[in-house]
C-alpha cells in the first residue's frame, strides 16, 4: 500500500517538524525544500523519511538548531567548519559562499567539516548551476560500501553531483558511487520489498536480495565505482579535515558523537570562458545530439543525466508524492510526538492505493 501526499502539503508539514525542533522558519523551510525536492525527483531515499533519523540527531544534541558555521576564505577556497550544523544549512553556506567567489574569481572550491548528512547532493549542483555556475558536489558518509576486491565496508555512499546551466534550465546528475545509496534499502525494508541482486551484500560478503540482511553494498561498476568513491572521500574526507571513513558517526545507531561529515563544493564560472548566454547555447546543442540519438527502444527515447528524475518531479507535482506505509507509520509517529498533524490522514487530496 501507498499513501499519496500533495508535494506542496508536505513541505508545510516538514517545515512545521523541523521547526519545533528550534531551527528558524527560513532554516527549517531550507530543510524541508531539500527532502521534499528528493521526493519529488523519485529519490525518496533522500526524502522525507530522513526525518526521524534527524530529529533524534538533534534531540541528542548532535545538531543544534542554534549552531553556527564559520566560513574562512583564502584566495579561490574556503573551509566551512559546521559544527553542529545541519548538513543542509552547512551545505547552503557552502554554495552561498562558492557562487561569491566563483562570480569574483571565475572559480571557487569549498569544502565543510563537521557536517551531517545533508541530503541529495544534486539539490546544491543544481542551485550553483542556477547561478550561471558549473558545479560539482560531493560528501563523504559512514562505511558501508566494501572496496572492491573487500569483503568488509570501507567507504560510504559517497554521491557525487554535476550540473550545467543550459538553455531549458540546469542539466545535473546526482549518483552513489555505490551500486545503491544505502537509502533505498532502508526505504526497501520499510516496505518490506526485495532489492536487486548487485545492490548489496550479507555477513557472509554474498549479494543478496533480502534488504534486512544487507550489512554492506557494492561499488557501481566494480573498481570503477570503488576509485570515485575512494577519490570522494580524499576530497570531501582527507582534504576537509572532517572524519575518515570509519570515524564518521552512523547517522541511524551512533549517538555518542557527531557524524563529522566532509563535503566538497566546486564552482566554475562559465562567463570565464564564454557568455553564459554562448555556454548555455552549447550546453542545448549537446542535449539536442543526444536527445537525436536512434534509441535500441523506439519506444524509450534517449535521455540526458538526470532527465528521469526531472520527468518524474513534473509527475509528482501533478499527483502528489506515494509513501509506502512504512514511511507513513514513522512520519505519523514523529507527528505525535512533535503535537504536529499528519497531513496523509487529514488531507482531502490525500488517498491511499493499492
Amino acid at each position: 500500500m501507498t499513501q499519496t501526499v500533495p508535494a506542496t502539503t508536505l513541505l508545510e508539514w516538514a517545515t512545521d517538524i523541523v521547526a519545533r525542533w528550534g531551527y528558524r522558519h527560513d532554516d527549517a523551510r531550507y530543510i524541508a525544500e531539500t527532502l521534499v525536492d528528493a521526493n519529488l525527483r523519485g529519490v525518496d531515499s533522500h526524502g522525507i523519511m530522513r526525518l526521524p533519523a534527524y530529529y533524534e540527531r538533534v534531540r541528542h544534541g548532535l545538531t543544534e538548531p542554534a549552531a553556527t558555521a564559520v566560513t574562512t576564505i583564502r584566495g579561490a577556497t574556503a573551509q566551512v567548519n559546521a559544527d553542529r550544523v545541519a548538513g543542509q544549512l552547512a551545505a547552503r553556506e557552502a554554495v552561498r559562499t562558492a557562487t561569491t567567489i566563483a562570480n569574483e574569481l571565475g572559480v571557487a572550491a569549498v569544502t565543510v567539516s563537521g557536517s551531517s548528512h545533508f541530503g541529495a547532493a544534486g539539490f546544491y549542483a543544481r542551485e550553483l548551476a542556477e547561478n550561471g555556475l558549473f558545479s560539482m558536489v560531493m560528501s563523504n558518509s559512514e562505511p558501508i560500501v566494501v572496496p572492491f576486491g573487500g569483503r568488509t565496508s570501507l567507504l560510504g555512499t559517497n554521491p557525487l553531483a554535476l550540473a550545467a546551466p543550459t538553455e531549458d534550465g540546469v542539466v545535473a546528475v546526482d549518483m552513489a558511487t555505490s551500486q545503491a545509496a544505502m537509502g533505498k534499502v532502508y526505504g526497501a525494508r520499510l516496505s518490506n520489498t526485495p532489492i536487486p541482486a548487485d545492490w548489496g551484500v550479507d555477513s557472509t560478503g554474498r549479494p543478496t536480495t533480502d534488504p534486512h540482511a544487507v550489512t554492506a553494498l557494492l561499488p557501481a561498476g566494480g573498481p570503477k565505482g570503488y576509485a570515485l568513491g575512494f577519490f570522494v572521500e580524499m576530497l570531501s574526507a582527507v582534504l576537509s579535515g572532517a572524519a575518515i571513513t570509519h570515524d564518521v558517526g552512523d547517522m541511524y545507531k551512533d549517538f555518542s558523537k557527531t557524524q563529522n561529515v566532509g563535503h566538497f563544493f566546486l564552482a566554475i564560472s562559465v562567463e570565464n570562458f564564454m557568455s553564459r548566454a554562448d555556454f548555455e547555447r552549447r550546453a542545448q546543442t549537446l542535449i539536442t545530439l543526444a536527445h537525436g540519438t536512434e534509441p535500441v527502444d523506439p519506444s524509450r527515447p534517449v535521455l540526458v543525466p538526470g532527465e528521469p528524475e526531472q520527468l518524474t518531479s513534473r509527475a509528482r507535482l501533478e499527483a502528489g508524492v506515494p509513501l509506502s506505509d512504512g514511511v507513513v507509520e514513522e512520519l505519523a509517529t514523529l507527528s505525535d510526538a512533535l503535537g504536529v498533524p499528519w497531513p496523509g490522514g487529514v488531507a482531502a487530496a490525500a488517498a491511499s492505493t493499492p
